[in-house]
């Protein structure tokens, strides 16, 4: 799709990330409290959901990394609104509560419809698969257990689509 944000941006982003020291932490906390404080406070309250501390530390990884993707695409990101914020949380509550009802098959084909549609499916994609990499982690000592992963889903896709209601027309 035209004006979306491509895989090799993504790749680029998350890499880019990925070579920070852990010393730069703070400093995209505050560029995020500067820039995006509504997203902050909303990531930062990760732990009203029963998460885990490390749970929470990777939720807000990804978010940090989706927002630092965000700023890379072709439309200039705003700063997202609490209105914007809430209205993709009631959508998003809708999702969790099918999810809840869902077999983990049924998790995989919803995500996989979702993304064909999604207006930026690139990033969506970056989401689903870092929470569902098994490869990547000790599967007795998964990042996110098992039952917490829609949770954890519908928190991010909550970020991206605040992020994509943002985004300048």
């Amino acid at each position: 799709m035209a004006g979306t944000i491509s895989a090799e941006i993504v790749t680029q982003t998350w890499q880019w990330m990925a070579e920070r020291p852990a010393s730069e932490a703070p400093r995209f906390s505050h560029q995020m409290k500067v820039e995006q404080p509504v997203i902050l406070v909303y990531l930062l309250a990760s732990e009203a959901y029963a998460f885990t501390p490390n749970e929470q530390e990777l939720i807000f990884y990804i978010g940090l990394v989706v927002w630092q993707i965000m700023k890379q695409g072709p439309k200039r990101l705003r700063k997202v609104t609490r209105r914007k914020l809430e209205q993709a949380e009631r959508t998003n509550q809708k999702l969790l509560e099918l999810l809840a009802s869902d077999s983990d098959a049924d998790f995989v084909s919803a995500t996989r419809t979702m993304l064909e549609t999604y207006p930026e499916p690139e990033v969506l994609g970056y989401v689903v698969e870092t929470l569902m990499d098994e490869e990547s982690y000790d599967p007795d000592d998964p990042p996110i257990r098992e039952a917490y992963r829609g949770l954890a889903f519908v928190h991010l896709k909550t970020v991206v689509d605040a992020f994509v209601a943002s985004l300048a027309p």
